[in-house]
């Protein structure tokens, strides 16, 4: 079943590439049979806005658990209410991501998992009840499906309690792990009710490590034991700090959370002095966040400043949990730097969370209020991947992304969204010509696979990458250069604002881009999603003062023109990626004297053939 479901994604995944790929005319445009069902259900619309019976579904969960870091068991209990919103004849199933069987021997991966880490059992359900009866369930990789004893309708909601346990993996970092001695940081760690949505129905798209992931939103009461003297920190806010802390220790937390200045609330292997007890209760909740994640640790130190940027409510509350002194100092600051951009800048809509913690791990994974990151000791490359990881609180945390099937939508308003406020602070890097030139490296080759092909169809981890982060990076540029600054930052602000707390298609944001610029962009959008044209313009001919241009990639891309006149001066013209519309492959630009030589292209920007640039 497993790989018949996988084998088929990936059948229809090719049907829609050829069907993307097929040779089109200036008005042909991408189709996407599941949107255009939705704008016909009155779900979706055609103008970038939820249409008049769009809705959402939405969980509620009260979880209590404990963690053994000796025995690395995790064993919990959720009390999961699912209200279920939507039209039609309603729901007899119940699905449940269990994201953490990629450990489970036999599990279909694209990432490897180490020996010690992998068990028989994966994530072992215990029970699944409904007012005190047991559901029939079955498991198909990462999902488990519940058999309901009726269907559940639109305005209903079911409550079922989940008992499981599970051993987490330690030495393989896919995103969380064990790390020095004794710390640890816990993503995917519950079963979680997947998305069921007006485009899919329920989420069937299997994780097998390398796509991220799609998540509905909910609310969290959550209630963690550690022993050990462990510290805990958490998506959501800590609801009673007296029960935990030192009354002294709670004095200089309360200040952190009203100061502008960064200060140690301990250092590494200080913790312990803090707590009251060796066995802690720690209570968290998090309200409409897509998902939960802790980290706990009797060794790492803690660092945390404020902000005020929430209007109306208490300061941001900033900090990171550190073992290295250069990880505290790089990425509070840059933490906090961030946040503001994105609240007051671009996308200019205030951070709604309590608070953003920077854990010093590995790699860099986003979750809502909490990030796991290593410190490569490299200040343009932990900046970078700080404010990286923050601006995914936007994307897809307030706007709730398919991430495992279009990684380009978030990975690539992610990499475009910060990238003026990235080089601004960098000190070498230059991230929009990083994007340029790794979009560069595909172009015109046989890795250059469509865009918007789904992202659990992109196997190979380069093609992945660069279809995720730079090309959409650099075509949001280059969209930029079409509609202007200020509005795109319009449409930025408007698609967070729109689609916070719903599950936006790559269509709903292409639309708004045409509503709220006025343009036409259905050739641009499918010339750089949902096609294999390149970038490779050249110098087709000079009449006097007239200079042809020929587009043979056919990649709709800007025009950046340099003539030198026969009398001694130089001349410059620009031309957005529009002025290719309509299927043109070549045009004419007329200046004002007589063309001597001229030059087409931007070193800048890539250009797959650059000797037939000047004439």
């Amino acid at each position: 079943m497993y790989m018949k479901k996988t084998i088929s994604k990936i059948l229809v995944a090719m049907a829609a590439a050829a069907m993307l790929l097929t040779p089109c005319k200036s008005d042909a445009q991408y189709k996407s049979g599941e949107f255009e069902s939705a704008i016909l259900k009155g779900t979706r619309t055609n103008t970038g806005k939820p249409g008049a019976k769009y809705s959402n579904n939405f969980a509620e969960y009260k979880i209590t658990a404990s963690f053994d870091p000796d025995t690395q068991i995790l064993e919990g209990e959720e009390t999961v209410t699912y209200h279920y919103n939507m039209p039609g004849r309603g729901l007899g199933t119940i699905v449940f991501n269990l994201y953490r069987n990629i450990y489970k021997k036999g599990a279909m991966r694209q990432r490897d998992c180490n020996a010690e880490d992998i068990t028989d059992e994966g994530m072992e359900i215990l029970s699944i009840t409904k007012d005190g009866t047991s559901l029939h369930y079955t498991i198909d990789g990462t999902k488990l499906t519940a058999s309901l004893p009726g269907y559940l309708t639109q305005g209903g909601k079911a409550t079922l309690v989940v008992k499981w346990r599970n051993k987490i993996a330690a030495t393989t970092h896919h995103r969380g792990g064990k790390y020095y001695s004794n710390s640890w940081f816990i993503p995917y760690w519950y079963p979680q009710i997947a998305v069921c949505d007006d485009l899919y129905g329920w989420d069937e798209i299997q994780h097998s490590g390398n796509e991220e992931f799609l998540l509905e939103f909910a609310n969290y009461d959550v209630t963690l034991k550690l022993g050990g003297k462990m510290m805990a920190w958490a998506t959501g806010e800590l609801v009673d700090p007296k029960s935990v802390f030192t009354n002294d220790f709670v004095l200089k937390y309360n200040k952190a959370k009203a100061s502008n200045e960064v200060v140690t609330l301990f250092a590494p292997g200080k913790s312990s002095a803090v707590l009251k007890n060796a066995v802690n209760e720690w209570h968290f909740k998090a309200d409409s966040v897509p998902d939960f994640v802790f980290a706990c640790s009797n060794e790492m130190g803690w660092v945390a400043t404020s902000t005020p940027i929430r209007k109306g409510k208490p300061r941001t509350f900033v900090s990171a949990v550190y073992k290295d002194d250069g990880f505290k100092n790089s990425v509070v600051n840059t933490t906090r730097k961030t946040l503001e951009y994105l609240s007051t800048e671009r996308p200019g809509v205030p951070y709604p969370y309590a608070h953003m913690t920077v854990f010093e791990g590995s790699g860099g994974m986003e979750f809502p209020m909490m990030i796991n990151e290593d410190f490569d000791n490299n200040y343009d490359s932990d900046f970078f991947t700080t404010s990286h990881e923050v601006t995914h609180s936007y994307f897809p945390f307030i706007t709730g992304m398919y991430q495992n099937r279009f990684a380009f939508m978030d990975e690539g308003l992610t990499q475009y969204v910060p990238q003026y406020f990235q080089n601004e602070n960098f000190k070498s890097k230059d991230i929009i010509h990083d994007a340029y030139r790794y979009t560069g490296y595909v172009m015109g080759s046989d890795d250059n696979v469509p865009t918007g092909t789904p992202s659990y169809a992109q196997t190979d981890l380069w093609i992945y990458t660069v279809n995720s982060y730079y090309k959409p990076q650099t075509m949001y540029t280059v969209l930029e250069d079409v509609v202007g600054k200020e509005t795109m930052t319009k449409i930025l602000r408007e698609f967070v604002l729109t689609w916070r707390g719903k599950h936006p298609h790559p269509m709903d944001f292409y639309n708004l881009c045409s509503t709220i610029s006025g343009k036409d962009l259905k050739e641009f959008f499918r010339s750089w999603m949902y096609s294999a044209d390149y970038s490779d313009l050249a110098m087709a001919s000079i009449d006097g003062n007239k200079v042809t241009i020929r587009n043979i990639g056919g990649l709709m891309v800007p025009v950046e023109l340099v003539v030198s006149y026969e009398d001694g001066t130089v001349g410059k013209e620009h031309r957005d990626a529009l002025v290719w519309s309509g299927g043109k492959r070549e045009i004419t630009i007329e200046m004002p004297k007589k063309i001597k030589t001229a030059v087409v292209g931007d070193a800048y920007f890539p250009d797959m053939d650059e000797s037939n640039n000047s004439n």
